[in-house]
């Protein structure tokens, strides 16, 4: 079934200063305001491909729940281990949402 949801520029755009914000509390090293603002980047991009509750996402997107699972699995333990594989993480997922933005804009139907 072919996503019919138009995603704008501005939606990216959204999506990705949520996505910096997330990086910036991790170089603060403040894992919980990492943690809630993963939260808002993953409304965001549900929102973007599907109804909350019933999205349909694109694997970069289902990455970004992987992203705050593990988070909240460091959140429990006395020593998070993995900021320098999350922050990488993080990275990546911009520039995936980056290219699906591109891939968007070229296949808007007028």
């Amino acid at each position: 079934m072919e996503d019919e949801r138009r995603r704008t520029s501005e939606d990216y755009e959204q999506l990705d200063r949520i996505l910096l914000g997330a990086e910036e509390a991790l170089e603060k090293e403040d894992l919980r305001g990492t943690n809630e603002v993963l939260k808002n980047a993953n409304v965001k991009a549900a929102s973007m491909w599907g109804e909350v509750g019933q999205p349909t996402l694109p694997g970069h997107t289902r990455r970004l729940i992987g992203l705050i699972w593990g988070l909240q699995e460091d959140l429990g333990r006395a020593e998070p281990n993995h900021a320098v594989s999350l922050r990488n993480n993080l990275h990546e997922l911009r520039s995936w949402f980056e290219i699906e933005a591109r891939r968007d804009a070229e296949n808007v139907k007028f």
